[in-house]
């Protein structure tokens, strides 16, 4: 087994001592890469389960303040159809009086006495 070595190595380094701190090596280095290797993958699972966390909350978010625009929107729209609601109402009520008046003024005939009864009007 020394024939194996330079004599480069027969001084204070002996064959017995190359090939221990060969072995503690390989396995120093092997158990570096097997430790390398499951810390890097819990770290990327974490990595993966944090990025999505702050997606789905970020998405949550996003989703809250939509709904709460649109609700905003819907308010709005509602105080509108009411207005419109209360202003045709209101022309309605205009018109009907209108109406009554018209037809209570002395010696003047309603709107639609001087028709003849086949007559069509245009609109």
């Amino acid at each position: 087994m020394e024939n194996i070595f330079p004599p480069l190595l027969d001084g204070t380094l002996r064959a017995h001592y190359l090939m221990l701190f060969g072995a503690a090596g390989g396995i120093a280095l092997v158990t570096g890469l097997v430790s390398a290797w499951i810390g890097a993958r819990i770290g990327a699972r974490r990595a993966v389960r944090q990025a999505w966390e702050d997606t789905a909350g970020k998405q949550v978010a996003r989703t809250e303040e939509h709904l709460a625009e649109l609700g905003r929107a819907i308010d709005a729209i509602a105080i509108e159809v009411e207005r419109i609601s209360e202003a045709q109402r209101y022309s309605a009520k205009l018109m009907t009086e209108q109406q009554q008046q018209q037809r209570r003024v002395p010696g003047r005939l309603p709107p639609d006495a001087d028709r003849t009864p086949n007559q069509i009007t245009p609109h």
